[in-house]
Protein backbone atom coordinates (compact mmCIF):
# COMPACT_ATOMS: atom_id res chain seq x y z
CA UNK A 1 0.00 0.00 0.00
CA UNK A 2 1.26 3.44 -0.91
CA UNK A 3 -0.22 6.58 0.66
CA UNK A 4 0.17 10.32 0.41
CA UNK A 5 -0.07 11.99 3.82
CA UNK A 6 -1.07 15.65 4.05
CA UNK A 7 -0.20 17.60 7.20
CA UNK A 8 -1.56 20.89 8.50
CA UNK A 9 1.72 22.13 9.97
CA UNK A 10 5.48 21.60 9.83
CA UNK A 11 5.92 22.04 13.58
CA UNK A 12 6.07 19.17 16.05
CA UNK A 13 4.56 20.85 19.10
CA UNK A 14 0.97 19.98 19.96
CA UNK A 15 -0.67 16.59 19.89
CA UNK A 16 -1.77 16.33 16.24
CA UNK A 17 1.64 16.00 14.58
CA UNK A 18 3.11 14.04 17.47
CA UNK A 19 0.30 11.51 17.06
CA UNK A 20 0.76 11.52 13.28
CA UNK A 21 4.49 10.84 13.56
CA UNK A 22 3.84 7.78 15.74
CA UNK A 23 1.27 6.52 13.23
CA UNK A 24 3.57 6.98 10.23
CA UNK A 25 6.61 5.32 11.78
CA UNK A 26 4.56 2.28 12.80
CA UNK A 27 2.76 2.05 9.45
CA UNK A 28 6.15 1.98 7.78
CA UNK A 29 7.96 -0.41 10.11
CA UNK A 30 5.17 -2.81 11.07
CA UNK A 31 2.77 -2.75 8.11
CA UNK A 32 5.21 -2.04 5.26
CA UNK A 33 3.19 0.93 4.07
CA UNK A 34 5.00 3.14 1.59
CA UNK A 35 4.57 6.76 2.70
CA UNK A 36 5.19 10.19 1.23
CA UNK A 37 4.29 13.37 3.13
CA UNK A 38 3.16 16.78 1.90
CA UNK A 39 4.12 19.63 4.27
CA UNK A 40 3.22 23.34 4.12
CA UNK A 41 6.77 24.55 4.83
CA UNK A 42 10.26 23.65 3.66
CA UNK A 43 11.67 23.63 7.18
CA UNK A 44 10.27 22.58 10.53
CA UNK A 45 10.58 20.11 13.38
CA UNK A 46 8.29 17.61 11.65
CA UNK A 47 10.40 17.80 8.49
CA UNK A 48 13.43 16.90 10.59
CA UNK A 49 11.63 14.05 12.37
CA UNK A 50 10.55 12.60 9.02
CA UNK A 51 14.15 12.72 7.82
CA UNK A 52 15.21 10.82 10.95
CA UNK A 53 12.61 8.15 10.18
CA UNK A 54 13.63 8.01 6.49
CA UNK A 55 10.12 8.99 5.42
CA UNK A 56 10.23 11.05 2.20
CA UNK A 57 8.44 14.39 2.06
CA UNK A 58 7.98 17.43 -0.16
CA UNK A 59 6.56 20.87 0.53
CA UNK A 60 4.31 23.51 -1.02
CA UNK A 61 2.96 26.57 0.74
CA UNK A 62 -0.58 26.45 2.12
CA UNK A 63 -2.10 27.51 5.45
CA UNK A 64 -5.47 25.85 5.95
CA UNK A 65 -9.01 26.79 5.02
CA UNK A 66 -10.72 27.40 8.38
CA UNK A 67 -10.42 29.90 11.24
CA UNK A 68 -11.23 29.35 14.89
CA UNK A 69 -11.42 33.06 15.66
CA UNK A 70 -14.39 35.35 15.00
CA UNK A 71 -15.93 38.54 16.33
CA UNK A 72 -12.58 40.14 17.18
CA UNK A 73 -12.98 43.09 14.85
CA UNK A 74 -11.01 41.37 12.08
CA UNK A 75 -13.70 39.16 10.58
CA UNK A 76 -13.31 40.63 7.10
CA UNK A 77 -9.62 39.71 7.12
CA UNK A 78 -10.41 36.24 8.42
CA UNK A 79 -13.01 35.65 5.71
CA UNK A 80 -10.36 36.68 3.23
CA UNK A 81 -7.82 34.28 4.73
CA UNK A 82 -10.26 31.37 4.72
CA UNK A 83 -11.44 31.83 1.15
CA UNK A 84 -8.02 32.75 -0.24
CA UNK A 85 -6.67 29.69 1.54
CA UNK A 86 -9.28 27.55 -0.18
CA UNK A 87 -8.37 28.77 -3.67
CA UNK A 88 -4.66 28.36 -2.95
CA UNK A 89 -5.22 24.74 -1.97
CA UNK A 90 -7.62 24.11 -4.87
CA UNK A 91 -5.12 25.35 -7.44
CA UNK A 92 -2.29 23.55 -5.66
CA UNK A 93 -4.18 20.29 -6.13
CA UNK A 94 -4.59 21.06 -9.84
CA UNK A 95 -0.88 21.85 -10.13
CA UNK A 96 0.15 18.70 -8.24
CA UNK A 97 -2.07 16.36 -10.27
CA UNK A 98 0.42 16.20 -13.14
CA UNK A 99 3.36 15.74 -10.79
CA UNK A 100 1.72 13.05 -8.67
CA UNK A 101 -0.16 10.92 -11.23
CA UNK A 102 2.86 8.66 -11.81
CA UNK A 103 3.27 8.08 -8.07
CA UNK A 104 0.39 5.57 -8.07
CA UNK A 105 -0.82 6.31 -4.55
CA UNK A 106 -3.55 4.04 -3.22
CA UNK A 107 -5.10 6.74 -1.02
CA UNK A 108 -4.60 10.18 0.51
CA UNK A 109 -4.60 10.55 4.30
CA UNK A 110 -5.14 14.07 5.72
CA UNK A 111 -4.12 14.73 9.32
CA UNK A 112 -6.50 17.22 11.04
CA UNK A 113 -9.39 19.07 9.42
CA UNK A 114 -7.43 22.24 8.67
CA UNK A 115 -6.28 21.62 5.06
CA UNK A 116 -8.53 20.69 2.15
CA UNK A 117 -5.71 20.13 -0.34
CA UNK A 118 -5.48 16.39 0.48
CA UNK A 119 -9.15 15.84 -0.35
CA UNK A 120 -8.76 17.84 -3.56
CA UNK A 121 -5.69 15.85 -4.61
CA UNK A 122 -7.51 12.57 -3.97
CA UNK A 123 -10.46 13.71 -6.05
CA UNK A 124 -8.27 14.85 -8.94
CA UNK A 125 -6.35 11.55 -8.90
CA UNK A 126 -9.51 9.48 -8.53
CA UNK A 127 -8.34 7.72 -5.37
CA UNK A 128 -9.86 7.43 -1.85
CA UNK A 129 -9.41 10.05 0.84
CA UNK A 130 -9.34 9.61 4.63
CA UNK A 131 -9.61 12.65 6.91
CA UNK A 132 -8.39 12.26 10.49
CA UNK A 133 -10.21 14.93 12.52
CA UNK A 134 -8.51 15.75 15.82
CA UNK A 135 -10.28 18.95 16.92
CA UNK A 136 -13.74 20.24 17.82
CA UNK A 137 -13.05 23.77 16.67
CA UNK A 138 -14.01 26.80 18.69
CA UNK A 139 -17.56 27.80 19.67
CA UNK A 140 -18.17 29.78 16.48
CA UNK A 141 -15.50 28.75 13.97
CA UNK A 142 -15.35 29.93 10.39
CA UNK A 143 -15.42 26.73 8.34
CA UNK A 144 -15.62 28.35 4.90
CA UNK A 145 -15.90 25.65 2.22
CA UNK A 146 -14.66 22.91 4.57
CA UNK A 147 -17.52 22.25 6.97
CA UNK A 148 -18.76 18.89 8.30
CA UNK A 149 -20.79 18.10 5.19
CA UNK A 150 -17.95 18.89 2.80
CA UNK A 151 -15.51 16.75 4.78
CA UNK A 152 -18.03 13.90 4.61
CA UNK A 153 -18.63 14.37 0.88
CA UNK A 154 -14.92 14.36 -0.01
CA UNK A 155 -13.83 11.53 2.30
CA UNK A 156 -14.30 7.78 2.10
CA UNK A 157 -13.77 7.62 5.86
CA UNK A 158 -13.63 10.27 8.58
CA UNK A 159 -11.64 9.20 11.64
CA UNK A 160 -12.61 10.97 14.89
CA UNK A 161 -10.43 10.76 17.99
CA UNK A 162 -13.28 10.58 20.51
CA UNK A 163 -16.91 9.53 20.68
CA UNK A 164 -17.75 13.08 21.75
CA UNK A 165 -16.30 14.39 18.49
CA UNK A 166 -18.18 11.77 16.49
CA UNK A 167 -21.44 12.82 18.14
CA UNK A 168 -20.75 16.38 17.02
CA UNK A 169 -20.30 15.21 13.41
CA UNK A 170 -23.46 13.12 13.63
CA UNK A 171 -25.40 16.36 14.11
CA UNK A 172 -24.54 17.25 10.50
CA UNK A 173 -23.81 14.09 8.49
CA UNK A 174 -24.76 10.38 8.30
CA UNK A 175 -22.76 7.90 10.36
CA UNK A 176 -21.74 5.48 7.61
CA UNK A 177 -18.34 7.09 6.94
CA UNK A 178 -17.54 7.99 10.54
CA UNK A 179 -15.33 5.91 12.82
CA UNK A 180 -13.96 6.70 16.28
CA UNK A 181 -10.37 5.67 16.96
CA UNK A 182 -8.88 6.91 20.21
CA UNK A 183 -5.37 8.30 20.03
CA UNK A 184 -2.39 6.11 20.73
CA UNK A 185 -0.11 7.79 23.24
CA UNK A 186 3.60 7.00 22.96
CA UNK A 187 4.49 8.09 26.50
CA UNK A 188 6.48 5.48 28.47
CA UNK A 189 4.70 2.57 30.11
CA UNK A 190 5.65 1.10 33.46
CA UNK A 191 7.00 4.31 34.96
CA UNK A 192 7.60 3.96 38.70
CA UNK A 193 5.82 6.49 40.87
CA UNK A 194 8.56 8.61 42.42
CA UNK A 195 8.98 8.99 46.15
CA UNK A 196 8.73 12.75 46.66
CA UNK A 197 9.22 14.84 49.72
CA UNK A 198 5.98 15.86 51.40
CA UNK A 199 6.89 19.52 51.84
CA UNK A 200 4.28 20.65 49.32
CA UNK A 201 1.31 19.18 47.48
CA UNK A 202 2.10 19.72 43.81
CA UNK A 203 -0.33 19.81 40.90
CA UNK A 204 0.48 20.06 37.22
CA UNK A 205 -1.49 21.75 34.43
CA UNK A 206 -0.07 21.15 30.97
CA UNK A 207 -1.14 22.78 27.72
CA UNK A 208 -0.59 25.78 25.49
CA UNK A 209 -1.48 29.10 27.10
CA UNK A 210 -4.72 29.58 25.19
CA UNK A 211 -8.26 30.28 26.47
CA UNK A 212 -9.58 26.82 25.55
CA UNK A 213 -7.33 25.13 28.13
CA UNK A 214 -9.25 26.54 31.12
CA UNK A 215 -6.37 27.86 33.22
CA UNK A 216 -8.67 30.29 35.01
CA UNK A 217 -10.57 27.44 36.66
CA UNK A 218 -7.31 26.25 38.22
CA UNK A 219 -6.16 29.74 39.26
CA UNK A 220 -9.47 30.54 40.95
CA UNK A 221 -9.47 27.15 42.68
CA UNK A 222 -5.99 27.86 44.01
CA UNK A 223 -7.14 31.22 45.35
CA UNK A 224 -10.06 29.57 47.14
CA UNK A 225 -7.82 26.89 48.65
CA UNK A 226 -5.30 29.48 49.83
CA UNK A 227 -8.07 31.49 51.48
CA UNK A 228 -9.16 28.33 53.29
CA UNK A 229 -5.69 28.03 54.81
CA UNK A 230 -4.03 25.48 52.51
CA UNK A 231 -0.67 27.19 52.19
CA UNK A 232 1.36 24.23 50.91
CA UNK A 233 -0.53 23.47 47.67
CA UNK A 234 1.35 24.42 44.51
CA UNK A 235 0.17 24.61 40.90
CA UNK A 236 2.75 24.18 38.13
CA UNK A 237 1.61 25.53 34.75
CA UNK A 238 3.53 24.15 31.77
CA UNK A 239 3.11 25.37 28.21
CA UNK A 240 4.14 28.13 25.86
CA UNK A 241 2.16 31.03 24.46
CA UNK A 242 1.45 30.85 20.71
CA UNK A 243 3.10 33.60 18.69
CA UNK A 244 -0.19 34.37 16.93
CA UNK A 245 -1.27 37.84 18.01
CA UNK A 246 -4.95 36.97 18.39
CA UNK A 247 -4.10 34.57 21.24
CA UNK A 248 -0.85 35.90 22.74
CA UNK A 249 -2.78 38.30 25.01
CA UNK A 250 -4.05 35.36 27.05
CA UNK A 251 -0.71 34.49 28.65
CA UNK A 252 -0.32 38.08 29.83
CA UNK A 253 -3.86 38.06 31.21
CA UNK A 254 -3.53 34.92 33.31
CA UNK A 255 -0.10 35.92 34.65
CA UNK A 256 -1.55 39.27 35.66
CA UNK A 257 -4.45 37.41 37.29
CA UNK A 258 -1.98 35.41 39.38
CA UNK A 259 -0.23 38.61 40.51
CA UNK A 260 -3.45 40.43 41.37
CA UNK A 261 -4.55 37.52 43.54
CA UNK A 262 -1.11 37.34 45.20
CA UNK A 263 -0.60 33.73 44.13
CA UNK A 264 3.02 34.06 42.96
CA UNK A 265 4.20 31.62 45.65
CA UNK A 266 1.41 29.14 44.92
CA UNK A 267 1.51 29.13 41.11
CA UNK A 268 4.66 28.57 39.02
CA UNK A 269 4.88 29.13 35.24
CA UNK A 270 7.46 26.79 33.68
CA UNK A 271 7.05 27.64 30.00
CA UNK A 272 7.83 24.85 27.53
CA UNK A 273 9.28 21.74 29.20
CA UNK A 274 11.00 19.00 27.20
CA UNK A 275 11.38 16.39 29.96
CA UNK A 276 7.83 15.97 31.22
CA UNK A 277 8.58 12.54 32.69
CA UNK A 278 11.02 14.04 35.19
CA UNK A 279 8.67 16.89 36.07
CA UNK A 280 5.73 14.54 36.60
CA UNK A 281 7.88 12.39 38.88
CA UNK A 282 7.79 15.14 41.55
CA UNK A 283 4.07 15.89 41.22
CA UNK A 284 1.11 14.58 43.23
CA UNK A 285 -1.62 15.17 40.66
CA UNK A 286 -2.46 16.63 37.28
CA UNK A 287 -5.33 18.84 36.16
CA UNK A 288 -7.11 18.79 32.80
CA UNK A 289 -9.24 21.94 32.83
CA UNK A 290 -9.88 22.35 29.09
CA UNK A 291 -13.27 23.72 28.11
CA UNK A 292 -13.84 20.91 25.63
CA UNK A 293 -10.75 18.77 25.07
CA UNK A 294 -11.19 16.58 22.01
CA UNK A 295 -9.20 13.73 23.52
CA UNK A 296 -6.41 14.69 25.92
CA UNK A 297 -2.91 13.27 25.53
CA UNK A 298 -1.76 14.80 28.81
CA UNK A 299 -4.58 13.04 30.68
CA UNK A 300 -3.19 9.66 29.65
CA UNK A 301 0.39 10.80 30.20
CA UNK A 302 -0.48 11.90 33.74
CA UNK A 303 -2.11 8.55 34.49
CA UNK A 304 0.94 6.68 33.17
CA UNK A 305 3.11 8.64 35.57
CA UNK A 306 0.98 7.41 38.45
CA UNK A 307 -0.63 10.79 39.11
CA UNK A 308 -4.16 11.41 40.29
CA UNK A 309 -5.78 13.23 37.36
CA UNK A 310 -8.70 15.63 37.88
CA UNK A 311 -10.38 16.50 34.59
CA UNK A 312 -13.30 18.55 33.32
CA UNK A 313 -16.50 16.66 32.54
CA UNK A 314 -16.63 17.82 28.91
CA UNK A 315 -15.41 16.70 25.49
CA UNK A 316 -13.42 13.48 25.33
CA UNK A 317 -12.06 13.63 28.88
CA UNK A 318 -14.89 11.54 30.41
CA UNK A 319 -14.01 8.81 27.89
CA UNK A 320 -10.60 8.52 29.58
CA UNK A 321 -11.50 9.32 33.18
CA UNK A 322 -14.15 7.24 34.89
CA UNK A 323 -15.12 9.40 37.86
CA UNK A 324 -13.83 8.09 41.18
CA UNK A 325 -12.44 5.01 39.44
CA UNK A 326 -9.54 6.08 37.18
CA UNK A 327 -9.57 9.77 38.15
CA UNK A 328 -11.92 12.54 39.22
CA UNK A 329 -14.20 14.73 37.12
CA UNK A 330 -15.34 18.25 37.99
CA UNK A 331 -17.93 20.50 36.40
CA UNK A 332 -15.97 22.52 33.85
CA UNK A 333 -16.18 26.24 34.61
CA UNK A 334 -17.01 25.62 38.28
CA UNK A 335 -13.77 26.41 40.11
CA UNK A 336 -15.43 25.71 43.47
CA UNK A 337 -16.12 22.15 42.39
CA UNK A 338 -12.52 21.82 41.19
CA UNK A 339 -11.24 23.16 44.52
CA UNK A 340 -13.39 20.67 46.42
CA UNK A 341 -11.93 17.78 44.39
CA UNK A 342 -8.38 18.98 45.09
CA UNK A 343 -9.19 19.42 48.78
CA UNK A 344 -10.62 15.91 48.99
CA UNK A 345 -7.49 14.19 47.69
CA UNK A 346 -5.24 16.53 49.67
CA UNK A 347 -6.95 15.48 52.90
CA UNK A 348 -7.30 11.79 52.03
CA UNK A 349 -4.02 10.51 50.54
CA UNK A 350 -5.15 6.89 50.82
CA UNK A 351 -8.15 7.69 48.61
CA UNK A 352 -5.89 9.59 46.21
CA UNK A 353 -3.44 6.69 45.94
CA UNK A 354 -6.26 4.22 45.31
CA UNK A 355 -7.71 6.25 42.42
CA UNK A 356 -4.31 7.06 40.91
CA UNK A 357 -3.32 3.37 41.04
CA UNK A 358 -6.49 2.40 39.17
CA UNK A 359 -5.85 5.13 36.60
CA UNK A 360 -2.26 3.95 36.26
CA UNK A 361 -3.30 0.36 35.53
CA UNK A 362 -6.02 1.47 33.10
CA UNK A 363 -3.60 3.66 31.14
CA UNK A 364 -1.11 0.82 30.69
CA UNK A 365 -3.46 -1.26 28.56
CA UNK A 366 -5.48 1.44 26.80
CA UNK A 367 -4.59 4.15 24.27
CA UNK A 368 -1.45 2.36 23.14
CA UNK A 369 0.19 3.24 19.78
CA UNK A 370 -0.03 -0.39 18.65
CA UNK A 371 -3.81 -0.51 19.03
CA UNK A 372 -4.25 2.94 17.48
CA UNK A 373 -2.18 2.14 14.38
CA UNK A 374 -3.78 -1.28 13.98
CA UNK A 375 -7.23 0.34 13.82
CA UNK A 376 -6.09 3.07 11.41
CA UNK A 377 -4.43 0.52 9.13
CA UNK A 378 -7.63 -1.53 9.18
CA UNK A 379 -9.53 1.51 7.85
CA UNK A 380 -6.97 1.90 5.05
CA UNK A 381 -7.01 -1.82 4.29
CA UNK A 382 -10.79 -2.00 4.00
CA UNK A 383 -10.87 0.95 1.60
CA UNK A 384 -7.99 -0.49 -0.43
CA UNK A 385 -9.66 -3.89 -0.75
CA UNK A 386 -12.91 -2.29 -1.94
CA UNK A 387 -11.02 -0.32 -4.59
CA UNK A 388 -9.32 -3.46 -5.87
Amino acid sequence: MKILVVTHDSNFSGGANRSLYTVLTKLKSEYNVEIEVLLPKKTGQLNEKLDEANIPWFSHKYFGVISGIRNDGKDILRYGKVYVGYFIEHWLSVFLKKKLTHKNYDLVYTNTRLPIVGAKIAKSLGIPHVCHVREFGTVKPLWGFWDHQRIYDLSDKVILISHALQKKFEEYVPTDRLVTIHNGIDSPLGLPKAKKQELTFDLLLTGRLVPDKGHKDAILAMELLKNKGYSDIRLHIVGSSPARTHISWYATEIKKMVEEKSLQNEIVFHGEVNDMVSLRSIMDGELMCAICETFGRVTVEGMRSGLLVIGSNTGGTPEIISDEKTGLLYNQGDYRDLASKIERVYLDREYMDKISEQGYKYSQINYTPDKNVEEIYSVFQNIWEKEE
